[in-house]
C-alpha cells in the first residue's frame, strides 16, 4: 500500500501540471490575432476603401471636365472662327458656349470638393494605419513573447507527465484510485497535512485515535470531516 507521503508527491507533481497545462492552454489561445488588431486592420481597409471610391469620382469628374471643355472649346471655334455669319445662329452659339462655361464652373467646384475630401480622407487613412502599425508592433511582441514561454512550457509539460507516470506506477492501483477520488472531489487535493492535531484541508480538529493511527503510518487515515488522505508533517 502506497503512503501518504507517497500520494502527496504525487500530488504536487500533478498541481504543478495542472498549473503548467493550464498555461500552456491560455498560451495557445493567445497565439491569434486580437480583436483589437482585427479592428484596426478593418479600420484601415475601410479607410483605404474611402480614398479609392473618392479618387475614382475624381478620375470620372475629370474626365467630365474635360469633355466640357472641348464641347467649349468646340462652340467657341465656330463662334469666333468668321464662318458661321447667320446672327441667329452666332447668338445662339453665344448662348451655348455662356452655358458650357456655367457647366464647366460647377463641374470645376465639384472637383474642388472633391480634393478637399480627399485630402481629408487620406488624413484619416494615414492616422488609421498609424494606429494599426502600433498595434500590430505591440501585438508582434506579445506573440513572441507567449512563443517564448511556450517553448519553454512545453518541455515543462512533457517532464512532470513522465514524472508523475513514474511516481503513479509505483502505487497501487486501490490507493491510486482513493486518491484520484478525492482530487475529484477536493479540486485537485487529495491529500492533506496533519498539523498540531488538525486537517489543514478542512482545519477540523481530530480525535486522538485518527492522530495515533496517522501518526503510525501502518496504513493510509483519512480526515473524518473531509475525508482527505492525512500526510503527518
Amino acid at each position: 500500500m502506497a503512503t501518504a507521503a507517497e500520494l502527496f508527491a504525487l500530488q504536487e507533481t500533478d498541481q504543478a501540471l495542472d498549473r503548467a497545462e493550464a498555461r500552456l492552454a491560455e498560451i495557445e489561445a493567445q497565439l491569434v490575432e486580437s480583436e483589437e488588431l482585427v479592428s484596426a486592420r478593418e479600420a484601415v481597409e475601410e479607410r483605404r476603401k474611402v480614398v479609392e471610391e473618392l479618387r475614382s469620382h475624381l478620375s470620372d469628374a475629370e474626365n467630365t471636365v474635360e469633355d466640357v471643355r472641348a464641347k467649349a472649346a468646340e462652340v467657341e471655334s465656330k463662334l469666333y472662327g468668321g464662318k458661321v455669319t447667320n446672327p441667329k445662329e452666332l447668338s445662339d452659339l453665344d448662348a451655348d458656349l455662356r452655358s458650357i462655361k456655367h457647366l464647366i464652373a460647377t463641374r470645376e467646384d465639384t472637383l474642388l470638393a472633391l480634393l478637399v475630401e480627399i485630402d481629408e480622407a487620406d488624413n484619416q487613412l494615414r492616422t488609421a494605419e498609424s494606429a494599426h502599425a502600433e498595434i500590430d508592433s505591440g501585438w508582434t511582441q506579445e506573440q513572441e513573447a507567449l512563443l517564448t514561454e511556450k517553448a519553454r512550457t512545453e518541455p515543462e509539460v512533457a517532464a512532470l507527465r513522465a514524472r508523475r507516470e513514474e511516481q503513479s506506477g509505483a502505487i497501487d492501483g486501490s490507493s491510486l484510485r482513493l486518491y484520484q477520488r478525492l482530487r475529484e472531489r477536493h479540486g485537485g487535493r487529495a491529500v492533506a497535512r496533519l498539523e498540531r492535531g488538525m486537517c489543514q484541508g478542512c482545519r477540523i480538529s481530530l480525535p486522538m485515535s485518527i492522530l495515533q493511527k496517522a501518526r503510525s503510518g501502518i496504513e493510509l487515515v483519512q480526515c473524518v470531516s473531509c475525508e482527505r488522505i492525512l500526510l503527518v508533517s
